[in-house]
């Protein structure tokens, strides 16, 4: 009897979508009516088929040993359903042979991969999916970018403070951002809080979660079912707030109105950022916003009196991308005595999705390593304070000007008197000085700068062993470690941000200046290259 894995797939997945559900009932009738023995349903929800086989985050792991040796064949509703690469197809029809496998697909009886003919059909049918994969991807571009470089909202989820309006645009109708009244209001208040009344990003989070604020999701959702018969209505998540999310929502310039792609600004064809809303926080606001969130002490959860703290919280973490938590394992020798052991392991132990391999570390063999790694990487080094300084660019004020000098001469056109067409010309000649004097300034996009503090890391390292003392300076300075495996046979990976990477004396651009992004953009670029060169998924990420 044949052995079965039968496999799911789609690009995108949500409440609104059956196609997860159609493959499910087909496969299920199919296996049925065969009578063939399914060894599992895998399913991978919202992954591309441009995505490789073996990296997909469910499919990958029945490819390889120990699991491909507990199936025959892999079934599918439709071809595309394994991949919509023609390139990635014959790779995988080569290992299917070369493995002694087989592939049916429910809606072709014909498919057969083991005769020259049915190859060559089921390539031609590769090929016409991987077309139509780029020719909606080249479509999908086309209209990115006409939204981009027109400040239309491309739609998703609205930014936290924001939300989007219909308005006609070229005699359509589009949509753009603006402040929403409620979620503007939250972001400010945070503001308030945390800036001028010294309130913690976990105070506001739980204070948040204590009144029922809704995430940005929910809120969204919220809004949108107000204009929708109830039987169309979209549940809540009823998702609560937390440390990692609201403070990525505050770092992000979004809150200045700046267009956002995967945490970092758009940028027009001179290089500047692209602002396509009001701000919620203006420039000043939101670098006193980032200064403070810069330098707050990463907090643990509240736990149990006499629970150990964790030293190194937010700079060691399992290759799965999730924190390391401080653990003591007690043994009794024989001779009575009791032992105590410290350990560093993956927080999905102690949850319910624990990661594939989650790493232990002895606290004293991690702590050497990080000691060493750092010291040897950077310890002749003088740490650096980071500094935002907002951007200049007056971009959407010139737009203004050019607008209304059209206007006042369309204007003066139409006057009814000599009186009307000198005040509007004298209106004309401010506004141009003004437009003359913006466009003289230079823009200035938003940077960090980097200036020197005092003595090399490695005598602020040996001043101190305190350990809590040295985690604080490994965070505030942007240091993380991924662990791999544990303290007898395991790696550890160091990541150094690019203010420490860099030779003595140089920076960018001459200036000092880091970039224009979310400070643990580089972290996360560094997580996901680890995890892409070990053939693994995108992992957890794990944002402070």
């Amino acid at each position: 009897m044949k052995r079965v894995l039968a496999v799911q797939r789609i690009s995108r997945d949500t409440e609104a979508s059956s196609a997860l559900t159609r493959q499910d009932e087909a496969l299920t009738v199919a296996l049925r009516r065969a009578g063939y023995t399914e060894v599992a349903r895998v399913v991978d929800a919202t992954v591309s088929g441009a995505v490789n086989l073996d990296q997909r985050p469910s499919l990958r792991r029945w490819l390889a040993e120990p699991l491909v040796q507990e199936w025959d064949v892999l079934m599918v509703t439709e071809q595309d359903r394994i991949t919509r690469d023609d390139m990635h197809w014959w790779q995988f029809v080569d290992w299917i042979l070369k493995n002694g496998k087989d592939i049916e697909v429910l809606d072709d009886p014909a498919f057969d991969i083991r005769s020259e003919d049915g190859r060559l059909l089921a390539g031609v049918r590769a090929a016409q999916a991987a077309k139509y994969r780029k020719a909606v991807q080249s479509k999908q571009l086309d209209r990115t970018r006409f939204f981009r470089d027109n400040g239309l909202w491309n739609g998703g989820v609205w930014p936290f403070g924001y939300r989007a309006e219909v308005f006609t645009h070229l005699g359509e109708p589009r949509k753009r951002l603006v402040a929403d009244p409620r979620t503007s209001q939250l972001v400010r208040e945070a503001y308030e809080r945390i800036v001028h009344r010294g309130h913690t990003v976990y105070a506001v989070a739980r204070d948040w979660n204590a009144r029922g604020v809704p995430s940005a999701r929910d809120h969204q959702r919220r809004e949108q079912n107000k204009a929708l018969p109830a039987h169309e209505r979209r549940p809540e998540k009823g998702t609560r707030w937390s440390v990692t999310p609201l403070r990525n929502m505050l770092r992000s310039p979004a809150l200045t109105g700046v267009m956002m792609h995967r945490s970092v600004p758009v940028l027009d064809a001179e290089g500047q950022p692209v602002v396509w809303a009001e701000a919620v926080l203006d420039p000043d606001e939101f670098a006193d916003l980032q200064e403070v969130l810069l330098t707050e002490p990463v907090k643990e959860t509240p736990r149990r009196d006499g629970a150990r703290r964790t030293p190194l919280l937010g700079v060691v973490f399992c290759v799965c991308g999730r924190p390391l938590y401080v653990r003591d394992q007690k043994n009794r020798l024989a001779d009575g005595t009791l032992r105590v052991l410290t350990y560093y392991q993956c927080r999905s132990i102690s949850e319910m999705a624990r990661c594939d391999d989650p790493s232990v570390w002895r606290a004293d063999s991690l702590c050497r390593t990080v000691e060493r790694s750092f010291l040897e990487a950077a310890g002749h080094r003088t740490e650096t304070r980071r500094t935002y300084v907002p951007g200049r660019n007056h971009g959407a004020t010139i737009a203004e000007l050019r607008q209304a000098l059209t206007n006042l001469g369309i204007a003066i056109g139409r006057a009814a008197g000599p009186a009307v067409v000198e005040a509007l010309t004298r209106q004309m000649d401010e506004h141009a000085r003004t437009l003359s004097s913006l466009e003289a300034e230079p823009a200035v996009p938003a940077h960090w700068i980097e200036e020197p503090t005092g003595d090399p890391y490695r005598e602020r390292w040996s001043a101190t062993s305190d350990w809590e003392a040295r985690g604080t300076l490994l965070r505030r300075n942007g240091v993380r470690f991924y662990c791999e495996g544990t303290h007898r046979s395991g790696t550890v990976h160091m990541y150094l941000p690019t203010a420490l990477r860099r030779p003595a004396g140089l920076s960018p651009e001459g200036e000092g200046a880091v970039g224009y992004e979310c400070p643990d953009e580089g972290a996360r670029r560094f997580f996901l290259a680890l995890r892409q060169a070990r053939g693994l998924g995108p992992g957890f990420w794990y944002a402070r």
